[in-house]
């Protein structure tokens, strides 16, 4: 059976409205256009007495924009847009109406194009209007490198007690638990790679969208996937020290269980334990950048972990956030995208072209 045309693009207003279709075959999509001219000027209940009008039949996305561009339909109604398309129409109206003028007008276009309340849109403009973005990533970040979460409903800490493990008295009183548990996390990370997400962030730091990125993880995926500029909140797993003496060591030293070969003592990541305090330099570079930002994205934090989750409160610019669960603090925010960090970024990174 034949491929049937769907509706691509659907506008109306008070003179009529107009239908793009599309039919998707292996050979890729072909449009059409229909236009309803109401002669009582009201199509809401479509009246029989209207004029359609029916285009050819084009073969590319361009040629399809062609058919609709004799009419101002980015100026009526958005009734409906489909899926494959939301951001290519969405940047076309961007492109057509200003934010000043039609912010309304955006903000209903944003809810047909993506469903999720205007929010991804709107952040899509913020970031393009901003001057300096500071995104703050969680564990929500990593888990789409099949990194486990430690405080998500399924996460470890539902099975580990960190007050008996992550803590410099497990280090002095416990050192076997202790390095077990992150030699565990170490060659779990053997056979991970950085997700599309953290590409992504990459990419807007090079493209001048972001500025840098803060972040709670110890993986060092954001450095992996070609971020430059990254102030790690949390310290590093990927790096080694001793914890009497602070010399540098190296990851296998520590995971075959040897000595400080400095003082003989005991080798430790150097990520912060419970109890400790964060890296001053990582805290005060990502402190200055979020208070001077224009807009600070937190992505993939549940917000549950001082200081760090204050940051967000201290910008005097906007404030979104993207997190797969709900949290505590999302009445503080701007804008609330509910969404993995692997579903909401690529269709951000469509959206902002």
């Amino acid at each position: 059976m034949a491929n049937q045309f769907e509706v691509v693009l659907e506008v109306g207003g008070e003179g009529g409205s107009i239908t793009l279709y599309g039919v998707s075959s292996e050979n890729g999509w072909r449009f059409s256009r229909t236009t309803e001219e109401s002669a009582l000027g009201d199509i809401a209940d479509r009246p029989t007495d209207s004029l359609v009008r029916k285009s050819k039949v084009v073969d590319s996305w361009e040629e399809a924009l062609q058919l609709v561009q004799r009419y101002p339909w980015y100026r009526l109604s958005p009734r409906k847009v489909h899926p494959d398309f939301a951001a290519k129409v969405w940047k076309e109206v961007v492109n057509r109406l200003d934010w000043m003028d039609h912010g309304r007008d955006l903000n209903r276009w944003s809810r047909v194009c993506f469903g999720d309340g205007g929010a991804l849109g709107e952040l899509s403009l913020l970031m393009k209007k901003s001057q300096s973005t500071v995104i703050l990533t969680g564990a929500g970040m990593s888990t789409e490198s099949d990194i486990p979460d430690f405080r998500s409903k399924d996460g470890w800490w539902r099975n580990i007690d960190p007050t008996t493990v992550a803590t410099v008295d497990a280090l002095k009183e416990n050192y076997s638990l202790f390095h077990e548990f992150y030699q565990m996390r170490i060659e779990n990370l053997e056979s991970r790679v950085p997700s599309g997400g953290h590409y992504i962030l990459a990419k807007w730091e090079e493209q001048g969208l972001i500025d840098c990125v803060a972040t709670q993880n110890v993986d060092g995926f954001h450095q992996a996937a070609g971020s430059k500029e990254v102030y790690e909140l949390h310290g590093s797993i990927r790096t080694i020290r001793c914890h009497d003496c602070q010399s540098p060591a190296s990851i296998d030293e520590f995971v075959a269980g040897d000595r400080c070969s400095q003082c003989g003592g005991k080798l430790r990541p150097n990520l912060v334990l419970f109890g400790e305090l964060l890296p001053r330099d990582a805290w005060e570079r990502a402190l200055a950048a979020i208070r001077q930002a224009d807009l600070v994205v937190v992505i993939g934090s549940s917000l549950q972990v001082s200081p760090v989750n204050t940051l967000p409160s201290l910008t005097s610019g906007k404030v979104a956030i993207i997190n797969a669960e709900e949290t505590e603090q999302d009445e503080m925010f701007d804008i609330v995208i509910h969404g993995k960090a692997g579903e909401v970024l690529p269709k951000l990174d469509e959206v902002l072209g």
